[in-house]
């Protein structure tokens, strides 16, 4: 029995030991089962709601954007608590878990930089850089934030299931070996007690095997010896405890089941919800290629209730692409359903049940990219018609002429682009005549009817193909296409003028409008671009303008080489008076009585680096084009006062000097002070100087230029009319102007000494000046025959080659009684 006792001492240790051991797996599972329905658990359905918090915030934001309802700012407060509260639940649950920390601080910045940017400047009215629209990166970002917590935490319950399963499988396992080892030694000592211990051996091993197979409801029989009765409690106490365990740990397990339903149910609810509310058409097309759901704005757009659309296939909603073509076989789902791939954004036209037709910008996505084709796919999409119709808007008001409705420059430009670089085009440009006078006597809108109605006529005249438009203004363009003989486009642009000129009637009166048309032909290897191409066919309106206009020119080589050298000797001009490139020539005013020079004109020259000299009557009427004369006649000015200060001194005369004025510098308001401030430099008396200002200038503005020629006159200077009788001049008009003296133009003096008439003009001009008490000046004497006449017609003063040709002041040349 010594044996047997220590067998069974043996035995029951070993039983205690396994049973403690077995006691702390089943506690370690109740531990982590505990941990995960009580802390885990919460914290999951606490990021759920996180995220529906969230969302919620995102809709009342929306809806409060679309209604300016202040309920939805309610909502979103509402909504912006419970996402607060919640995360703080989480907080006060897994604060012991660093990476779920760490992920829910990522979860609140990304919360806080969502609302900096969208929400705070709409509920409290702050700006952002984003504009008052939501922001859907930030929301996006948050969305992934949430997901990275919520797939921490679901990892976190695995683990916690997968110790608690761990735990319990260790205990059975402990559990089964210990009766094994408890049956093995029994059976030992059965043998060495036999008969004794037979029996009651039996039956506690037939208890245990009960127990073994899983029978915990069965309970362990106390009888034999005390051993085996010791042995029988405490198998019985380990199968109670065990019980027990086991029918809490299952408790536990249906509540966590029933846990898991409401909360996948809940899911699901607000999965509904949330498609339900989007603006976005939605819809669910299952791997069998029928559409399995349709949210309530995919039901608008298509036109049609949830049981028309649902169980429909996608292929029987007529789909067309942008070019109008019919998407049988590649209809809104089939690209994404056979293959797997997303497709983003596809802009097709949809027609609807009613027969209306709708674009929407599409999108879809497979629901598990991993399976096999065909794929389940969700659909999503949104109504583009109205921006797509306004971006159509948009771009024809930019390429089109809001009064006549022609093509702008714009479009203009890029016709001539489409089709010039393979097919000959000419381009004709055409100005209407002395269209100002329209404007300002009748006004702007007679002007601009009569821009409609010239705009109607060229469409009306042009071939069939070519396009008219309208630069601005009173230009308008022709373009045609594949026309590069002259003859026919000569034809074309008379026909045009013809048409121009028939009476428009505007406010009941006719009114005769003419134009002048700028002909160019552009071949496919012009190497000029579209806006070159306009400024030249621009440059041969101007050449018909110039030849009286109502006609028309064509552009040449010849016309563009002047036109380049034009806009370089401008640009030189403007870099002229820095470099001292602009001198003064002087040529000497001869007193007819004395033959002494009692003054010189001063005459500016330009020497060109390099073109040489360039003749003032090239560079003169480029300045006063660019607006640089003033600059330049003042430049003149001063050279020419200061060198003939030095000259009266060198000479110790009293030598004059004639300077002329141009339109642009009579007009300029700065003009007098300019003279008063010469003549103060230089010292010299206001007497010295003479200004010369020709007849058409002053009949330009009669009144305006008596008024500016007095300002000049009360500074002390002396006035002269140069060119006089080549203009329209009256006596009258003479009579109110303060001259000093004028000028008979060359054209009457070249011919003078053989001609009658030209004798009787200069007679009367003379004896006219000199009954208003004006010295007269005549020009271009080139002989003495000229000379003699002159004399004797009582003329005052001459100038011109016979005397000097204009020369620097260093040669200039006195005659002899000077």
């Amino acid at each position: 029995m010594r044996r047997v006792h220590l067998l069974v001492a043996v035995l029951v240790l070993l039983i205690g030991v396994v049973a403690a051991s077995t006691l702390g797996f089943w506690q370690q599972a109740g531990a982590a089962t505990t941990r995960l329905t009580t802390v885990i658990l919460p914290a999951e359905t606490a990021v759920t709601e996180l995220s529906t918090a969230y969302s919620d915030q995102s809709n009342a934001l929306g809806g409060y954007l679309l209604t300016r309802d202040p309920s939805f700012l309610r909502t979103y407060r509402d909504a912006q608590a419970d996402a607060a509260r919640l995360t703080g639940i989480i907080d006060l649950q897994l604060a012991d878990d660093p990476t779920t920390m760490q992920l829910l601080d990522s979860v609140q910045a990304a919360a806080r930089a969502w609302r900096e940017q969208s929400a705070r400047p709409q509920v409290e009215g702050r700006p952002s850089p984003g504009g008052p629209e939501q922001s859907p990166h930030q929301f996006d970002t948050l969305r992934t934030e949430l997901a990275e917590l919520h797939t921490r935490i679901g990892q976190l319950a695995s683990d916690e299931s997968a110790k608690a399963s761990a735990a319990r499988a260790t205990a059975t396992w402990l559990t089964t070996a210990t009766v094994l080892v408890a049956f093995v030694v029994a059976a030992v000592v059965v043998l060495m007690l036999r008969r004794s211990l037979t029996r009651p051996l039996r039956a506690l091993v037939s208890d245990v095997d009960q127990v073994a197979e899983g029978d915990l409801d069965r309970q362990v029989r106390e009888t034999g010896p005390s051993e085996l009765t010791t042995l029988a409690r405490a198998v019985e106490t380990m199968r109670a405890r065990i019980l027990s365990e086991t029918r809490r740990i299952a408790q536990m397990q249906q509540d966590l089941a029933r846990h898991e339903e409401a909360e996948r149910r809940r899911a699901e609810q607000d999965f509904a919800t949330v498609v339900a509310a989007l603006d976005e058409g939605v819809l669910v097309v299952g791997q069998t290629g029928t559409i399995e759901s349709a949210n309530p704005a995919a039901q608008q757009v298509f036109g049609a209730s949830e049981s028309e659309i649902v169980g429909s296939s996608p292929a029987a909603w007529p789909v067309h692409d942008e070019s109008g073509a019919v998407l049988r076989r590649n209809h809104l789902a089939m690209p994404t359903q056979q293959t797997g791939e997303p497709v983003n954004s596809r802009v097709v036209c949809f027609e609807r049940a009613d027969g209306r037709n709708v674009w929407l910008a599409v999108t879809s996505r497979a629901l598990n990219p991993q399976e096999t084709a065909p794929h389940a796919v969700v659909v999503s999409f949104t109504d583009v018609t109205e921006t797509r119709a306004a971006r159509e808007r948009l771009e024809y008001q930019a390429t089109h002429d809001p009064l006549t409705d022609l093509a702008n420059r714009t479009q203009v430009l890029r016709h001539w682009a489409d089709d010039s670089r393979t097919h000959p085009i000419a381009v004709l440009f055409v100005d209407l005549d002395n269209f100002k006078l329209i404007n300002d006597s009748l006004g702007h809108a007679a002007g601009d009817e009569v821009l409609r109605t010239v705009g109607a006529r060229l469409v009306r005249a042009v071939p069939e193909g070519a396009q008219v438009g309208r630069l601005g203004g009173d230009e308008f363009v022709v373009l045609v296409l594949d026309e590069p003989d002259h003859g026919a486009l000569a034809a074309l642009s008379d026909r045009l003028l013809r048409e121009l000129t028939r009476p428009i009637h505007v406010e009941g009166r006719p009114l005769h409008v003419n134009g002048s048309i700028g002909v160019l032909v552009s071949l496919p290897d012009d190497g000029r671009d579209g806006p070159d191409v306009l400024r030249d066919a621009d440059v041969a309106m101007y050449r018909a303008k110039a030849r009286g206009g109502g006609g028309h020119a064509f552009f040449d080589v010849e016309l563009r080489e002047r036109v380049q050298r034009h806009m370089l000797l401008e640009q030189d001009l403007r870099h002229a008076v820095a470099q001292d490139q602009l001198w003064v020539a002087y040529q000497p005013i001869v007193d007819l009585r004395t033959e002494g020079t009692v003054a010189v004109e001063g005459l500016l020259r330009w020497r060109h680096p390099d073109h040489g000299t360039v003749s003032p009557a090239e560079f003169i009427p480029l300045a006063e084009q660019s607006e640089l004369i003033n600059s330049i006649g003042a430049h003149m000015l001063r050279t020419a006062l200061r060198q003939l200060a030095a000259e009266r001194e060198r000479r110790g005369g009293e030598l004059r000097l004639n300077a002329n004025l141009s339109p642009r510098q009579l007009n300029d308001p700065h003009l007098p002070a300019l003279v008063r401030q010469s003549l103060a430099e230089t010292g010299l008396p206001a007497h010295t100087l003479c200004l010369e200002i020709t007849e058409n200038v002053i009949m330009q503005d009669p009144a305006g230029a008596a008024g500016i020629l007095t300002g000049l006159r009360d500074l002390g200077v002396h006035l002269a009319i140069d060119d006089f009788g080549t203009g329209y001049s009256s006596l009258a008009q003479l009579r109110r102007l303060p001259l000093d003296s004028l000028k008979v133009d060359r054209s009457f003096v070249t011919d003078l000494a053989g001609s009658h008439e030209l004798h009787t003009i200069v007679s009367s001009i003379i004896a006219m000046a000199h009954s208003l008490g004006v010295v007269v000046v005549a020009e271009g004497v080139e002989t003495a025959a000229q000379l003699e006449v002159l004399r004797a017609l009582d003329c005052d003063e001459a100038q011109g080659f016979y005397f000097g040709k204009p020369g620097p002041v260093e040669r200039l040349r006195v005659p002899p009684g000077g």
